[in-house]
């Protein structure tokens, strides 16, 4: 089981028809969270036998190699490594595991194993040596040898180097200061390319060992060269797409001095562009095994079973809660729509993607998920047929220790809860509101990341 708190979410319920809504919903978080694991993900793309690795449709014949290297990073570093590492025939001559999380004890075995438990969302010194072991492992690897990438969400940080002298107080600040400004994921990695020494297909440009990388994306289209910031990959964008996010977001003031220098050098050419030649790439292989869509598709199949079910958006963007008040807006419409129905119904619309909050100078305690559900929760009209769930896949929602939030009419029950609601919001606190009314949902680090999940419940009728 997955949700820690699954009681206290229930005895959220006023009545046994709204108990069994919220047992529902509980059920679908631990659906959601089950099938993200990696090893479902792994199993249903890799296959190992007779020493041949075939991933999709490719074979890899391991007798054609001569050494063996693992280096696996992000969120699902550990669960994935453990899945490959049950499986794999051949001996690893090195294995580097980078995860945010304590070593499992699956991996305790493991006397070639380098493991670094490393910062997230801002690198820390841990981070770089890391780094430090990846480069020296590629180094020294040569034509001969097969080296396996697992890379998973959350890679960009956890795993780093920074470029051009800069220390890594000045590289975080950089992080920081785009992570405040509510930068999409996208741009906050096209900035990290460029000022890092290892992402932007920076990493394996050089090596001479063949590559094979498994990847779970955690990005909105599935960008391999914005997963994990794309260490492993080409990438297309310039120095001068790095000047323009400065200007959208107008950060040119916020910025430490030894960026700009670094930045108006690259727009001035002074700087080589990140390798965009796919020639450089001919030794790598990249292999997407996971994604949002596919983990929503198969939710509506499963509750298909038993109600509707519509996808209505896999590529979410955007200020957090602006999305809330959107969807809200949809649910609203599809209630009125269906009001007419006499039948008991159950309607569930779903959605994944990654929203982003632009912080406030207070700076509570919360995350996206829990913006997204408490400006839901604020928006959708005062009816007892809607309830409401979103979910961060990795179990962790900004700087809080929630999951994200489930929302129903249990949410806003006055006008004092309405104001505490709002002021929540403002405050970028909404955490403190759902610790104290109830509805965040805890599960700890999942092992996983696929973004986020929403699902919008609409019920029509009565038992």
């Amino acid at each position: 089981m997955f949700v820690k708190n699954k009681s206290s979410l229930i005895k959220l319920s006023r009545n046994i028809s709204e108990e069994n809504i919220l047992t529902s919903l509980v059920d679908i978080i631990e659906f959601i969270l089950e099938q993200a694991q990696p090893k479902n993900l792994l199993s249903s793309f890799v296959t190992i036998s007779d020493d041949v690795l075939k991933i999709k449709e490719d074979n890899y014949n391991l007798d054609l190699y001569e050494n063996f290297y693992l280096v696996s990073f992000g969120k699902a570093s550990q669960t994935m490594s453990n899945w490959l590492l049950e499986r794999f025939p051949k001996n690893f001559s090195r294995i580097i595991i980078v995860s945010p999380d304590d070593k499992i004890p699956e991996l305790s075995g493991f006397t070639n194993l380098d493991f670094h438990k490393t910062g997230h969302p801002k690198p820390d010194q841990e981070s770089l040596n890391a780094a430090e072991n990846v480069i020296t492992l590629l180094e020294n690897s040569t034509s001969k040898d097969l080296c396996l990438f697992l890379i998973s969400g959350g890679g960009s940080s956890l795993l780093e180097y920074p470029d051009f002298g800069l220390s890594l107080d000045e590289y975080s600040r950089l992080v920081e200061i785009m992570l405040s400004c509510g930068a999409s994921i996208s741009d906050l990695n096209i900035i990290r390319k460029h000022f890092s020494k290892i992402k932007g297909g920076k990493l394996t440009k050089s090596s001479e060992a063949s590559i094979v990388t498994l990847v779970i994306s955690d990005v909105v289209g599935n960008d391999l060269s914005t997963i994990a910031s794309g260490p492993t990959v080409p990438d297309s964008t310039t120095w001068n797409d790095c000047g323009e996010i400065v200007s959208k977001y107008s950060l040119d003031s916020s910025l430490p001095d030894s960026i700009k220098v670094i930045l108006k050098k690259g727009i001035d050419g002074l700087i080589e562009e990140t390798p965009s030649d796919e020639k450089n790439f001919s030794h790598v292989k990249n292999y997407i095994v996971g994604d949002n869509l596919g983990l929503l598709e198969l939710l509506s199949t499963k509750l298909r079973l038993n109600a509707t079910s519509e996808i209505i958006d896999h590529r979410i963007q955007g200020e957090a809660k602006e999305i809330g008040e959107k969807f809200a807006d949809v649910a609203n419409t599809l209630l009125a729509n269906l009001k007419q129905e006499k039948n008991k119904t159950i309607h569930y619309l779903l959605f994944g993607g990654e929203t982003t909050v632009k912080l406030s100078s207070l700076r509570g305690r919360g995350g996206r998920n829990q913006e997204l559900a408490l400006s839901f929760a604020l928006s959708s009209e005062y009816s007892d047929s809607i309830y409401f769930v979103s979910l961060g896949s990795d179990g962790i929602d900004g700087n809080s220790n929630a999951a994200g939030a489930i929302v129903g009419p249990f949410t806003i029950t006055s006008r004092e809860k309405e104001l505490e609601a709002e002021k929540s919001l403002v405050e970028n606190n909404t955490n403190s509101f759902f610790k104290k009314h109830g509805g965040e949902i805890l599960t700890g680090h999942t092992g996983t990341n696929l973004m986020d999940i929403g699902v919008i419940c609409i019920v029509i009728g009565k038992d």
